[in-house]
């Protein structure tokens, strides 16, 4: 069944924004750090969007190998450090697919991504 196209209208600008850089970086009292990535709009299914959050997430990934990235945080433990995606719009499918996805390849690498909606 295809999604009511109203629902999930494309976004005025893109939703991810600024792929090769970290939105916000936050170090927890426990010691474990969220590094936060923040639509701004509704994820849709649009091509450029689904490769917005696949590329965004990677790059996440590739910041938190980094050793200075590491030094600077106090080298925060693998399992205490998340992802997370803020999303307070809806969601199509197919971007909740690629989420999925890329939950996973989060979870290959030992870190959590985390969708956190209103």
């Amino acid at each position: 069944m295809e999604p009511n196209q109203a629902a999930f209208p494309r976004p005025e600008w893109p939703p991810i924004q600024n792929v090769q850089s970290v939105d916000i970086v936050a170090k927890r009292n426990d010691g474990g750090v969220d590094l936060v990535i923040v639509a701004s709009q509704p994820l849709d299914d649009a091509p450029e969007t689904l490769a917005a959050i696949r590329n965004k997430v990677a790059y996440y990934l590739d910041v938190i190998d980094l050793p200075a990235f590491q030094e600077d945080l106090e080298y925060p433990p693998r399992d205490q450090t998340s992802i997370v995606l803020m999303c307070d719009h809806p969601i199509h499918p197919s971007a909740a697919t690629v989420i999925a996805q890329c939950q996973a390849a989060a979870q290959a690498r030992g870190v959590r991504l985390v969708l956190q909606r209103k």
